[in-house]
């Protein structure tokens, strides 16, 4: 038996996030007999997917830090690692940044160099003037564009080149996440929720872009109003404890739930009335999807691309809006329930995990072997 084909997948850190998640739910579906990945992260820890990626057949290595200090150990040890792994096909995640690793595989000899977009915009941070001109070099650099969405391949490719982006969509096990009375009661009752209550939930990491201290001023609001609502909050990150202490300032830390990162955020999305996501950007949001397989009620930023918004109870609102619309919104969501077999409307839009494996598989197949034939 011939062995499998192995594509070079680049990331920061293999922990419990959308993009990292997105990647394992492919990685878990596709014939691995075919095609294998393995993974070259950017930071000196295990990611929580290590153990998984493992267990799957797939290797990890580990590069410096993409800081300027470390430039020169960083090219040193990519020429070095691209001599020793001959991979006919690299795939980047990381956004911007793809520009360093990619360069360094397009002069060490790689054929096809995907980069991959996520965000349809940069964090403005200390390295944001890096991530421009990083941006802007990108696509002479890259050999195969792919993104999430259109808004995210416009972002990081430019809107010359949309016609050139090939769309790879976050997408789920939709079963997996079919509403269950049952489990929604068991989940209250795990959480210490009163079925009368109304759960504003939300998942994802706790950083600046993901606006959770707006998640504590809605739940305020609501409260404010007369609703007896809670917010619970899955995931972790630099800015947990900050949020945390502002729900305790407000007087609000009995009704906010902390869950920090968990595996059984299927069972968790089927304990909220409504999902609200006031991101300052976005690409197209996994937990966005999953809580529509759910049925669930959606609420968020018109910073998220309206390519996220599938069902008719999912919504979008200006970050501008005051506070008391975004708590009327997410209110009336929350009372007007569920959507009822939200699940053939997802696949219909290509978010079936098994269709969307079935087509990666076969295009990594494609650019591999035009790989081996030039």
């Amino acid at each position: 038996m011939s062995e499998p084909i192995r594509i070079l997948q680049i990331v920061n850190i293999m922990d419990r996030a959308g993009l990292e998640t997105m990647i394992m739910n492919h990685y878990r579906e596709i014939d691995r007999s075919q095609v294998q990945f393995d993974f070259l992260v950017h930071r000196p820890q295990r990611g929580e997917y290590e153990d998984e990626i493992e267990s799957l057949g797939g290797r990890v290595f580990r590069a410096p830090r993409l800081y300027p200090q470390h430039c020169l150990s960083y090219r040193r040890f990519m020429r070095r690692f691209f001599a020793e792994h001959r991979y006919p096909v690299v795939h980047s995640h990381i956004d911007a940044m793809s520009a360093f690793p990619l360069a360094m595989a397009r002069g060490c000899g790689v054929p096809v160099r995907i980069a991959h977009s996520h965000n349809d915009a940069a964090d403005r941070d200390l390295k944001y003037p890096i991530k421009e001109a990083a941006r802007r070099k990108l696509p002479a650099i890259a050999t195969h564009y792919w993104a999430c969405s259109e808004a995210a391949g416009t972002f990081l490719f430019g809107e010359a080149n949309l016609p050139k982006v090939h769309v790879v969509k976050n997408a789920i096990d939709l079963e997996g996440y079919r509403f269950d009375a049952g489990t929604r009661a068991r989940m209250r009752a795990e959480l210490g929720i009163a079925e009368d209550q109304i759960v504003v939930g939300h998942v994802g990491r706790f950083s600046a872009v993901k606006n959770h201290a707006f998640l504590v001023d809605i739940l305020a609001e609501m409260r404010r109003e007369g609703t007896n609502a809670a917010l619970v909050l899955t995931g972790d990150g630099e800015l947990r404890h900050e949020v945390e202490r502002k729900a305790f300032s407000l007087g609000l830390d009995a009704s906010v739930r902390f869950l920090g990162l968990r595996g059984d955020v299927p069972d968790v999305v089927q304990a909220f009335d409504v999902l609200v996501f006031p991101s300052l950007h976005e690409g197209i949001p996994l937990s966005l999807i999953e809580a529509q397989a759910s049925g669930l009620p959606a609420l968020a930023s018109d910073a998220v691309s309206a390519e996220a918004m599938v069902l008719p109870n999912a919504e979008r609102l200006p970050l501008s809006a005051p506070v008391s619309e975004w708590a009327r919104a997410a209110v009336m969501l929350a009372e007007g329930g569920r959507t009822e077999d939200p699940i053939p409307v997802l696949a219909e839009a290509g978010y079936e995990i098994g269709a969307s494996a079935l087509s990666l598989m076969a295009e990594y197949q494609r650019l591999y072997r035009g790989a081996d034939a030039s």
